[in-house]
């Protein structure tokens, strides 16, 4: 298989979400570790580290998209969405089955990576429009 082609807006942003997200399990693994028993923590940290692995799943797919034919295309990111849903719907039913871990937390975790990418995307923009002189620095009166 040929190498993936660099798409360094995307590797940056991803470095980030992962750096970020990094960040909040570190503390999170530093709650289990002082209370082993919290279900809250437990759901927090499952759902955060499915959506990161969500999120780099989608970043590899995204940049093999460049190695696909058009026709292929499109069944090719369904079927990576497809994959990325199961694998939620699975951690989803087997941490309701286990009792130490809070579904309702679970699911904050997964929510959390796409909102993190979100955010620091959106800070991002308004950065670089704000170094380029763009809609951001108009508003401010620059």
């Amino acid at each position: 298989m040929p190498s993936l082609p660099p798409v360094p807006e995307l590797d940056n942003q991803l470095k980030r979400t992962t750096r970020i997200t990094g960040g909040l399990m570190a503390l999170v693994v530093l709650a289990i570790a002082a209370n082993p028993g919290d279900s809250l923590a437990w759901g927090l940290f499952l759902g955060l580290a499915t959506g990161l692995y969500n999120t780099i799943s989608l970043a590899l797919r995204i940049k093999r998209l460049g190695l696909q034919d058009r026709s292929d295309a499109r069944s090719y990111m369904r079927q990576g969405l497809i994959m990325r849903l199961a694998l939620v719907a699975v951690v989803v039913l087997l941490a309701g089955r286990v009792a130490h871990v809070n579904v309702y937390w679970l699911g904050a975790g997964l929510l959390a990576v796409p909102c993190i990418t979100a955010v620091d995307a959106a800070i991002r923009a308004a950065r670089l429009s704000r170094s380029e002189g763009g809609v951001f620095s108009k508003i401010e009166g620059r």
